[in-house]
């Protein structure tokens, strides 16, 4: 649902989507384009900062514009805007939160807040607000990423490849829709088209912030295609695994004495991620071998932005005792969650 919650090459890419974005729907959209003739001086200078580029100053000033004049509605636009243009779309989401109070019928302001929401794990309120804004016409991507990535998280696995597929055509840079559409595919067990996805997506981001844990993913998945165990394990494992693992590796209920956690460090918000309101959990499988070591990892839930790699690294520093099984120490499998809020 990449994106993964990346500043990294996923917010360089929606910096430069959202200035590029042709902006659709209603005449009132586009009247936001235009400012008309009564429109005060300092909007208009802060109008024009963002159009030159210079958006940190456009979005000190619009600050003040909209305190003083909380019903600007060209104001509330280019401060949202502005704030998707820098990354920030946690802050973007009250400012267009606002617009549509003041400009109901705003397509492309209920599509950039239902990304918004989508980031903020908000799915429900990301799919509704979506909605809308293809009902008033929205002809950009975010509103189908929004639903795609809503869709991921709340279990709706075919609705969000479909959504995926959908925004890529729409804008076939819009590569967090890969990450989005890989996962999907994984929990569909469509390893080969997961597998697809995110190589595609390494390809077009090499450098975003989870590019290491989506390579080791990607083998993962690649080695699942390739092999077909012959024995089933109790419970449902991981892609990536090969049939002599299941021999070697137990489930919870197949052990005498379950692997008992001695430490479990926290991970750490990333800035990129804490600028676009990140909020979600991380879902890690992984191996706690016999000897003590955390191997084996294996993403079945992600978020962008650098949070999924931080929740790899420390499930990796994992200290506990191994599982145990006619009184010897043996491997297990085990699933963690972390957890990320901000407040």
């Amino acid at each position: 649902m990449r994106m993964s919650h990346y500043v990294g090459a996923s917010v360089l890419v929606f910096s430069l989507l959202y200035l590029s974005f042709p902006i659709s729907g209603s005449q009132t959209v586009r009247a936001q384009q235009q400012p008309d003739a009564s429109a005060n001086q300092d909007t208009a200078s802060a109008i024009q900062l963002y159009k030159r580029g210079d958006t940190i100053q456009a979005i000190k000033l619009l600050r003040v514009i909209v305190d003083k004049h909380p019903d600007d509605a060209d104001a509330w636009y280019y401060l949202g805007l502005a704030f998707n243009s820098e990354g920030i779309f946690g802050s973007a989401r009250p400012a267009f939160e606002e617009l549509i109070k003041l400009r109901p019928d705003s397509a492309d302001a209920h599509a950039k807040l239902a990304f918004a929401l989508s980031l903020a794990n908000e799915p429900q309120k990301a799919i509704a607000i979506a909605q809308r804004a293809l009902e008033l016409g929205d002809q950009s991507a975010e509103a189908h990423y929004a639903i795609a990535e809503a869709s991921l998280r709340t279990g709706a696995f075919t609705k969000a490849v479909e959504e995926a597929d959908t925004t890529l055509k729409i804008n076939p840079n819009f590569t967090l829709a890969l990450i989005t559409k890989s996962f999907a595919h994984f929990n569909l067990r469509q390893y080969p088209e997961a597998a697809t996805s995110l190589e595609s997506f390494l390809a077009s981001s090499p450098d975003d912030l989870d590019a290491e844990t989506w390579r080791g993913q990607l083998e993962g998945f690649r080695r699942s295609t390739t092999q077909t165990p012959t024995t089933k394990p109790a419970t449902d494992t991981p892609a990536a695994v090969s049939s002599t693992d299941y021999q070697r590796v137990f489930s919870g209920k197949d052990v005498t004495q379950k692997a008992r956690l001695l430490s479990k460090p926290e991970p750490q918000y990333t800035e990129a991620a804490r600028k676009a309101g990140v909020i979600g959990t991380v879902v890690v499988r992984a191996v706690f071998a016999s000897d003590g070591e955390v191997t084996r990892l294996v993403v079945l839930r992600p978020l962008g932005y650098g949070l999924t790699t931080q929740a790899v690294k420390v499930a990796r520093q994992i200290k506990f005792d191994p599982a145990m099984k006619d009184a010897k120490p043996v491997s297990m499998w085990m699933q963690l969650e972390y957890r990320f809020t901000l407040y």
